[in-house]
């Protein structure tokens, strides 16, 4: 695809309500204007096609995919010749009839209403906030089983990612390797998160990937028991804010400078300073885990990453199904490379892989016996850590609920 230098991308802002059609109106009216703006992609927020007072109320108003919501959606985007951005869509998936449970998914359709791209959200927000609302995203809502690859459109090359992802900056990162110039969080952030951590979240992102970022946000009240942030802006690669809405139901538009990003990028060649061969590349999967795509063994000097037998050398294959381990290598480095500590989670999620000799999924105390060892078991809706072999009863308990483990590993957690 052809990418002008510069092009606009617009951010809705809006109150979504449990009236599907009110929230229609309030959202295909913002879709026209920002398209007679100008706009090439225009993005909207989680829960664009509604929320609900609770978890039965959006059950039962969830669609699947090729339901009437999306399908307005993509006749929308042909009759304005935009893009969108559809971030946290409540999908019935094909697993419905047998989980009961639905899926919180970014949806990416062309200008010709195609479905581009779907990301189901893999971090769900379960928090009980003094002061704020009490929420379980995980009691009625799978999460995602994968990353997927930076999209090509016409503003750029766009990662997906939905609202609690925001703060887990392993999976921008592993955006970042896959070569995503824009990352995108649509989100329906809490007044006492947002007011917190919101802008700073945004602009961490944007400077430690020197991408932009565009952030979508609901506003205002729903319903009687849940309020929301607001404040969508836009940040670009040194992480200043150049587009920002404030309170209640509107636009901003900002542009997307790729030449800028380039420059931010050459100036400060953040990427080619990492030290790979200290904590891995977020993205890089290990051969054992995933043996069709294009591997990468970060060999222990800097900046001098080694290409794996069969493999390809590349931080690029066409599907991520996890964003690597801070630290990981796959198995096959051990023989390259013997005196590194090795590390292979295996990307089935909620089923750490046993490694041989090893006391759980992320270790095995063979050839470090002096060094405490991690092993943190994951599943979908909660994560229980533990330190070490029997033989070192008394190595301090790692901290519990590690964050989606099974999809990016433990940082510092020697393998074996």
């Amino acid at each position: 695809m052809s990418v002008p230098p510069r092009a606009t991308v617009a951010v809705a802002q809006v109150t979504s309500t449990p009236d599907k059609e009110q929230n229609w109106c309030q959202c295909s009216a913002l879709v026209r204007e920002a398209a007679g703006r100008g706009a090439r992609l225009v993005f909207l927020p989680e829960g664009f096609d509604f929320i609900g007072h609770g978890p039965e109320q959006s059950l039962s108003l969830a669609e699947p995919l090729d339901g009437h919501t999306v399908g307005r959606y993509r006749q929308l985007a042909r009759e304005c010749d935009v893009w969108l951005s559809l971030g946290g869509f409540h999908e019935r998936g094909s697993d419905w009839d047998t989980t009961g449970r639905i899926y919180n998914c970014h949806i990416l359709l062309d200008s010709s209403g195609s479905l581009v791209s779907t990301y189901r959200k893999t971090h769900l927000f379960d928090v009980d906030l003094p002061g704020g609302p009490s929420l379980r995203e995980s009691g009625f809502t799978n999460p995602g089983p994968a990353i997927l690859p930076p999209v090509d459109t016409p503003v750029g090359k766009l990662g997906l990612a939905v609202c609690y992802d925001l703060r887990f900056p392993e999976l921008a990162l592993a955006l970042r390797a896959q070569g995503a110039q824009i990352l995108a969080y649509p989100s329906a952030f809490t007044v006492p998160t947002g007011a917190a951590h919101w802008e700073v979240l945004l602009r961490a992102r944007a400077i430690e990937c020197q991408c932009y970022v565009v952030a979508a946000a609901q506003t205002g009240r729903h319903h009687e028991a849940r309020v929301s942030f607001g404040h969508s802006l836009v940040a670009d690669p040194w992480g200043t804010v150049v587009a920002q809405c404030h309170e209640g139901p509107g636009l901003c538009l900002a542009d997307i400078d790729l030449e800028y990003l380039q420059r931010v990028r050459r100036d400060l060649p953040v990427q080619g300073h990492r030290r790979r061969d200290l904590y891995g590349c977020p993205g890089a999967p290990g051969p054992q885990m995933c043996p069709n795509l294009p591997q990468m063994c970060p060999k222990s000097t800097p900046n001098q990453p080694e290409r794996l037998p069969g493999g390809t050398g590349a931080l690029n294959p066409p599907q991520i199904n996890l964003y690597g381990c801070p630290g990981a290598r796959g198995p096959e480095c051990a023989q390259m490379y013997p005196n590194v500590p090795q590390m292979c989670p295996k990307s089935t999620p909620n089923q750490p892989l046993q490694l041989p000799g090893g006391t759980g999924a992320l270790n095995v105390p063979k050839m470090y016996p002096n060094v405490p060892q991690m092993c943190p078991k994951s599943t979908s809706t909660a994560a229980r850590g533990h330190r070490g072999p029997e033989s070192a009863p008394n190595l301090p308990k790692c901290a519990p609920n590690p964050p989606q483990i099974k999809l990016y590993g433990c940082l510092g957690a020697p393998g074996p």
